[in-house]
């Protein structure tokens, strides 16, 4: 891999990146760690779940229900997480920008998401902003 291809991974989604992150990434992967980007990861887990929750083979045969059953109970699992991570900014933030979770509360949004504005519009003056979303926690 090179440094270009490297960069490409790493600035999935434009997320800014330095050379300290890209030299990281290259050196994990030379050491063996697999990387890949999270939109390669997300769509290998989304194909085997849309297979994976297909009817069991044995379902022809006569007595697969019950594994055709939890076959689909793990799908709608996995659903509902793909869900959680589209619906959570913190998941997001972690996921495709890479931040680390905060730990301080915003003195005036005291950790909870207080919706989406303008820096400007902000009792705390965009502290714990992330993008246009008031996470209630400080950068």
């Amino acid at each position: 891999m090179n440094r270009e291809t490297a960069r490409e991974c790493l600035t999935n989604g434009g997320r800014k990146t330095s050379e300290e992150e890209i030299d990281e990434f290259l050196k994990r992967f030379l050491e063996g760690t697999p990387v890949m980007p999270v939109s390669f990861v997300c769509d290998a887990l989304k194909t085997w779940n849309r297979l994976y929750s297909l009817p069991s083979p044995q379902a022809d045969l006569g007595g697969g229900d019950e594994e055709t059953k939890r076959r689909r109970a793990l799908g709608e699992q996995v659903s509902h997480v793909f869900i959680q991570i589209m619906k959570s900014n913190l998941l997001h933030r972690m996921i495709y920008m890479g931040e680390k979770p905060r730990e301080k509360w915003c003195p005036v949004h005291k950790g909870r998401w207080s919706g989406c504005k303008l820096e400007e519009d902000t009792e705390c003056k965009g502290a714990c902003m992330s993008g246009s979303n008031v996470t209630g926690w400080i950068k």
